[in-house]
Formats: structure tokens, C-alpha cells, sequence
């Protein structure tokens, strides 16, 4: 089984001289945008400043970042993290989840802009593939399947810590 834990830090924007509290996840202590990164920069060296452009959920949005780990999805598909503009319709990471008696299983997990049929919502699948796009592939990326209680209690601690930043 692999481990969950939902964690409430610092997203810091040098660049921009801007900072925030977002709601990050790990799998198996490695940061899901880690875990990310590595599928879509082959030759990623783990500097923290050339990650791919996604956030955890702010912490203002708590309702939907629960909501969406519960499986009470807005889309198509569980928004796992947003765009660093925080808006996941910019670009995102998804996944399905399947929750049964005992486990929750998340696959399926990628980008649908980086993968999806088109690299353009402009432009269509075929001339995107005749001008050499190659949709990344993203079958690396889990699946991945928690023990329901752990998942459930990872959660739960999560919204603790939310509470005391509001309290």
C-alpha cells in the first residue's frame, strides 16, 4: 500500500516576491509535484526552482481541495494539484479515484493540457502531431492505492491544521 500525507506550507514565488499557504501532497514522502517532475523532465536534477509549474491547493480553497480528495469532483476527473496561477483550468494534475470498502486508488493521474488530445485548444490533434507534438506520457505516474482508514485519517489531520490557521 502506498502512504498518503497532506501537508500545509509555503508556496514561495521568488521571482514574483510573492508567498502563500498551499496544501501539498506526498506519496510515499515524496512530494507529488516531485513525483511529477521527474515524468515530465526526464533529466530533472531535483533543484526546487525548475519543478513543473503546479501548486498544491490554496489553503483559502480548503472546501474544493477536500471535496476533490473525497472524490466530489467539480470535473471530469479529481484535480490533484493546480497551475502555480492556482487556477486548474490554466493546467492541473488529475486522476480518478476509486474508493471501495478498504482502499482508495488513484490512476489515471496527468495533465490534460500536456497530454491531452491537442497541445492548443486552438489547434487539432492531427496538425499538432504533423508539427512533431508528442503528448508526454504519463503512465509512470502511479497508480497509486491507500489504505481507506490511513487516507481518511491523513485527510482528517489535514483539517485540523486548516482549522488552527482559521481559529
Amino acid at each position: 500500500m502506498d502512504i498518503i500525507k497532506f501537508v500545509i506550507e509555503q508556496y514561495v514565488d521568488e521571482e514574483g516576491g510573492y508567498r502563500f499557504p498551499v496544501i501539498n501532497i506526498y506519496i510515499n514522502n515524496s512530494n507529488l509535484i516531485d513525483l511529477v517532475t521527474k515524468i515530465e523532465k526526464k533529466d530533472w536534477d531535483g533543484d526546487i526552482k525548475t519543478r513543473s509549474s503546479y501548486i498544491g491547493f490554496e489553503v483559502p480553497r480548503f472546501g474544493q481541495f477536500r471535496n476533490e480528495m473525497l472524490g466530489r469532483k467539480i470535473y471530469a476527473r479529481s484535480v490533484l494539484l493546480t497551475c502555480t496561477c492556482t487556477i486548474e483550468l490554466c493546467d492541473s494534475i488529475t486522476a480518478d479515484m476509486i474508493f471501495d470498502e478498504q482502499t482508495v486508488t488513484w490512476s489515471g493521474l496527468n495533465s490534460p493540457w500536456l497530454s491531452g488530445k491537442t497541445y492548443s485548444p486552438f489547434v487539432s490533434e492531427e496538425e499538432a502531431l504533423s508539427e512533431g507534438w508528442k503528448p508526454l506520457d504519463y503512465s509512470g505516474l502511479g497508480p497509486f492505492t491507500f489504505d481507506l482508514a490511513q487516507y481518511l485519517s491523513a485527510l482528517e489531520r489535514v483539517t485540523h491544521e486548516w482549522r488552527s490557521w482559521y481559529s
